[in-house]
This record gives structure tokens, C-alpha cells and sequence, in this order.
């Protein structure tokens, strides 16, 4: 569903303060448009991009496919951020990168490709927060790296938990989904799920993994 931009531009410049700065007439321009977007609706790798999208509202989890079909979560853009990968994929005229799917229900500020490039060449502040998300996300994605690389499926699976446990240190994660997040295969999470479990640092029960021994498990996130 379409929105109008000019009402919701109060919220756009709350959580985008860099675009404070956008003139009237600016905003007027043809294509700028605020979406509502419903969970599951996929925009797949290798598309080229009619518009820069800025997240309102909502959850959008990036991820990659392999030649092999095993699929791994890059991170999430939440309201107030901006794909970095968009931003490159547009600036470069190329084609989209990574594949988006929509995880939480969505509005979002639409901007024509060809205005978000004059803008970056218009306005300083606005290109200031795209550089900078190119900077924050690129800290994610060598800390990614590393965690593929350096660090053992005991420890990322630790890792990801702790983060993920609510304040009753429950995980509602099905191991399908973990090991999509964690870029691996099922059974090598369902097997380093079930060691930790005999070693009664967490419980498995379906679709939920509960945290038991924090501490202990906490040994494994340098591993």
C-alpha cells in the first residue's frame, strides 16, 4: 500500500536525520513513494534496482545462496538503516549482490535510482550516512567472516544463542533455521546441538533451544 510521502516525512526525518535537509521540491519529485510491505515478499539476487530503499519500519534479513543451494544470513536492516549493498549495487549500475526477504511487516521510503544518485552528489549529510553504513556493515561482515573461518560450529552456535535468548534464555529457532543463519549444513548443527545438549548446557525441544548453563556456554564463543 502506497502512502503519502509528504505526510510521512515528519518519521522519515526522525530516523533519517540526514535527510533534513531535502528541499521541498525535492521531495516533490516523481517516484518518491512510502511503501507498506508484507512478511515474505522476496527481492531475489541479481536484479537491477529501480529504486534506493530506506527502512522505516520492520525487520529485512539479507542473505546469500551458494552454487550448492546452502543459504547463509548476512545481517538484517531494521528502521533507520539502509542496504550498503544497495547503495553499491545502484552507484555502480550493477546488478543486486544478495537477496532480501521481508521477516517483519515493512514501510519504507522509495526513492528513484536516478534521484537517490543526485542526491548523493546534492546533498553532504545524506552521503555521509550512506559512507557510513558502508563502514558498519562492513565491520559485520569481517566479523562474519571471521566466524566462519576462525571459529568452531560449537562456537557460533554459542554465540548466536547467547545473543538471540530472550530474558528467559529460550531461542525460538527451529534447527533448519539455524543452520541457515549459520550457513551450514542440518546435521551438523542437530549434532553439535544434541553434544551440547548431553553436556547440559542447553535443552532442545521443538521449534525452541533454552539456554541451561550461560556461563559454560560462554566458554565456547573464543573456540
Amino acid at each position: 500500500m502506497s502512502l503519502t510521502v509528504h505526510a510521512c516525512i515528519p518519521q522519515i526525518i526522525s530516523l533519517f536525520p540526514c535527510l533534513s535537509d531535502i528541499s521541498e521540491q525535492d521531495w516533490s519529485i516523481k517516484g518518491i513513494e512510502v511503501l507498506e510491505i508484507s512478511p515474505n515478499f522476496v527481492l531475489h539476487e541479481g536484479q537491477f534496482l529501480e529504486h534506493a530503499v530506506m527502512l522505516l519500519e520492520g525487520t529485512v534479513r539479507m542473505y546469500k545462496i551458494s552454487s550448492t543451494g546452502r543459504e547463509i544470513t548476512l545481517y538484517r536492516i531494521n528502521g533507520g538503516e539502509c542496504c550498503p549493498l544497495m547503495t553499491s549495487s545502484i552507484l555502480g549500475e550493477s546488478e543486486y549482490e544478495a537477496s532480501a526477504c521481508i521477516e517483519k511487516p515493512c514501510r519504507a521510503l522509495l526513492i528513484p535510482v536516478s534521484t537517490f544518485r543526485d542526491w548523493m552528489d546534492k546533498y553532504r549529510n545524506f552521503r555521509q550516512f550512506m559512507f557510513k553504513s558502508f563502514d558498519n556493515r562492513i565491520i559485520i561482515m569481517s566479523n562474519l567472516l571471521d566466524s566462519i573461518h576462525f571459529k568452531s560450529i560449537r562456537g557460533r552456535i554459542a554465540e548466536y544463542l547467547i545473543q538471540s535468548a530472550d530474558g528467559s534464555g529460550n531461542v525460538m529457532i527451529t534447527h533448519d533455521r539455524l543452520s541457515i543463519e549459520l550457513g551450514t549444513a542440518r546435521e551438523v548443527i542437530s549434532r553439535t546441538l544434541k553434544m551440547l545438549e548431553k553436556d547440559e548446557l542447553i535443552l532442545l525441544s521443538r521449534g525452541k533451544i533454552s539456554i541451561i548453563d550461560h556461563k559454560a556456554l560462554e566458554h565456547y564463543l573464543e573456540s
